[in-house]
Order: C-alpha cells, then sequence, then structure tokens
C-alpha cells in the first residue's frame, strides 16, 4: 500500500506575497499533507542529519563529467544566433502548431557542463538560452502565457534552469565573470515559481499532475531550489509541502507509481529531482524530511536496481510511458540513460552507498559513455 496511507492530513495556511514588478497580491495556495500524526512528532527524536551535499559536488562526479559533459561540450545543442533552440526555432519559423517554455532548458546543460569544466564560452551559450526564454515570460503575472501545458512546462523549465544557477552561484569565484547575468536572471525565476502557486493556475495544475510522481519532485526541486536563488521562505515551504506529497506516493516496495502503474524511466526523475531538492535543505530546519527523502532515495533506486539487466541495461517491461508516449518533439520516449545515471551518482553522493554509483557506471558502460 502506498506509504502515504498512513499520513495524516491537515491544511496549511497561504502567504501573501506581493510580487514587485507588478505589486500584484499573491497567495500559495491551501497545500496538502503532513506526515504521520501530530503527537507522534512531537514524541520523536530528531534524526541524525549530515549536511546536504552542495550541487556543484554532485554534478562534479568523474563518470558524469566524461559520460555527460564532456560530450556536451564537444557537441553543444544548437541555438540560434539569438539564443532559440531548435525547437523553437522551428515554432518560429511555423514549421511547429505548439511552443513550450521547456525547450529552452538545454541552455541549463549547456551551463552545468561549462561550470564542471570550465568552459565560460558554454556557459555563456547556455546563459543566452534562459535569456531567450525569459524574454517571452509575462511581466504581470510571471508567467509564459504562449506557451503550451504551461504549469508542468514551466516547472520543467524551472528545475533545470535552477539547478544550473545555483551550480554557477557555487563555483564562484571562478564563473565571476558570468555573475551579472545569473543575478540579472533571478527576479524571473522567482517570478515564474511564484506563478505556479498562483491561486487561478496551481489547482488546475495540480489536477493535471496527479497521475504522474515524478512531478511532485520536479515542483519540490524547482520551488525549493528558486526559494534559495532568491532567498524566498515562501516558495520553500510550498516545495517542501509538494516533498511530503512524493513521499507519500511512494509504494512500499519502492515503486513511484506513474500514469496507474510503474515507468523504470521516470522511475528515476523522481530519484534525480529528489536529490537535487534534498541540497536545498538544512539540518537544523529540515532533519526529519531528509531522513525520509534519504530513505526515499534509497528505496528508487533498489526497485530500480531490481530491473537491471545483465549488460547494464534497464528492462522496459511493463512501463507504463516510454516506448509508447511522444516526446515534445515527436519522437517515442525511450529510457532517459542521462538522467537515470545521474540519480543513481546523487543517491549515492547523499546516502554514501557506493553499489548505486556502481550501478551507474554499469548503465553507463552499457550505452558506450
Amino acid at each position: 500500500m502506498p506509504i502515504g496511507l498512513r499520513n495524516s492530513l491537515r491544511l496549511s495556511r497561504g502567504a501573501r506575497l506581493l510580487f514587485a514588478a507588478g505589486t500584484i497580491s499573491l497567495f500559495t495556495t491551501t497545500l496538502l499533507l503532513l506526515p504521520v500524526a501530530q503527537a507522534q512528532n512531537a514524541a520523536a527524536p530528531v534524526p541524525a542529519c549530515t549536511p546536504a551535499p552542495p550541487l556543484l559536488q554532485m554534478i562534479r562526479d568523474p563518470l558524469l563529467v566524461n559520460a555527460l559533459d564532456k560530450r556536451m561540450q564537444a557537441h553543444p545543442a544548437w541555438l540560434a544566433p539569438d539564443g532559440a533552440t531548435t525547437l523553437s526555432q522551428e515554432w518560429l519559423d511555423g514549421k511547429r502548431k505548439d511552443w513550450f517554455i521547456e525547450n529552452q532548458r538545454e541552455g541549463a546543460d549547456m551551463i552545468a557542463a561549462g561550470v564542471v569544466l570550465k568552459d565560460h564560452a558554454l556557459v555563456g551559450r547556455g546563459l543566452l538560452a534562459l535569456e531567450w526564454g525569459f524574454k517571452r515570460q509575462s511581466k504581470i503575472d510571471g508567467g509564459f502565457p504562449e506557451s503550451g501545458d504551461a504549469f508542468h512546462s514551466v516547472s520543467v523549465y524551472l528545475v533545470d534552469v535552477t539547478s544550473a544557477l545555483i551550480a554557477l552561484r557555487e563555483a564562484q569565484p571562478a564563473s565571476r565573470s558570468e555573475l551579472p547575468r545569473m543575478n540579472a536572471l533571478i527576479p524571473h525565476v522567482e517570478a515564474a515559481a511564484l506563478w505556479l502557486l498562483r491561486p487561478e493556475i496551481l489547482p488546475l495544475g495540480r489536477e493535471h499532475d496527479n497521475p504522474f510522481t515524478h512531478r511532485k519532485w520536479i515542483l519540490a526541486a524547482a520551488l525549493g531550489n528558486a526559494g534559495r536563488l532568491a532567498g524566498n521562505p515562501h516558495l520553500t515551504s510550498a516545495a517542501a509541502e509538494f516533498a511530503k506529497e512524493g513521499l507519500a506516493l511512494q509504494m512500499e516496495d519502492g515503486e513511484n507509481p506513474e500514469r496507474g502503474g510503474f515507468d523504470v524511466s521516470y522511475q528515476m526523475v523522481d530519484a534525480l529531482q529528489g536529490s537535487r531538492y534534498y541540497t536545498s535543505l538544512q539540518c537544523g530546519r529540515d532533519a526529519q524530511l531528509m531522513a525520509e527523502i534519504r530513505a526515499m532515495l534509497a528505496r528508487t533506486c533498489q526497485w530500480e536496481s531490481r530491473r537491471l539487466l545483465p549488460d547494464g541495461s534497464v528492462d522496459t517491461t511493463g512501463s507504463t510511458r516510454i516506448l509508447k508516449e511522444k516526446t515534445r518533439g515527436g519522437v517515442i520516449k525511450k529510457v532517459n540513460y542521462p538522467e537515470v545515471v545521474q540519480a543513481f551518482v546523487y543517491t549515492s553522493e547523499i546516502t554514501g552507498n557506493p553499489h548505486d554509483h556502481q550501478i551507474a557506471e554499469r548503465m553507463a558502460a552499457s550505452q558506450g559513455w
């Protein structure tokens, strides 16, 4: 049964927020799920807590540098001179009916690789892609009115953008030349995160996201790291509630339900984004939540490792989404091995379990990395 059935519910207070660009009053809407009964929590001892590793430390893992970052450096994604990615440019050219702000998240991958490899030109290209995306942001409410599937697309964009900008910030002073451009993006990040919580946006977005456990962790990481960048405690609080929802959905065997079943690729998005969110937490404030997330990460990876084939690839049999659905670009979804490998590496870094890193190595080898 889902672990969350053991949890009790209560409503949290909405927080009145002021968005300076439009002096618009925003309210975080009611968010759900606190773990276990309050009486039990009051009696429970605070778990031992080791500070979360910096995000930059996790992305600098040698396996990821060789498998992902050096490949990105050798073959960077195409960008138009103004920063539009391939899918965005095809939309501008009338070749695609719909546009999604997440199309620009390739810039975040460039920034992360550039930071790790100290490639300032690559960081600059990534920032250009993000700047192009934020130029299409509404100055009134912080949303992206042209984007399809806006709630999910904005959250997907933000989760990668915030991770890249945090890595760039943690790389100071080595990346001080990019600091002004990074700082200029933070108000846009904060406005987009607040847009997700607007009372006319959040309820419908949550309803649409409900069949997908991984989207709880995307929202947790996007909001948590946006709050960290902007110093906004309201975003931090909202992120924690989404994390608790994600924890409540995990099955006892470690399965993270996805569209009425399981999916071996999306399973590991929970670990990837849960790990990114984890780096925003603090022992003095979040020790209990950190302990629960560490357990979630371990169970998630254990579930996935049971589906490992002898060659290091993953058995996709029974998955509800990959090999059935199409990406935004119109191709059939397959196992997202870059994300799966990152998830195992990050989990190993957080939990201290070398076995998860060994699995990541086998997976990378299966892909010729």
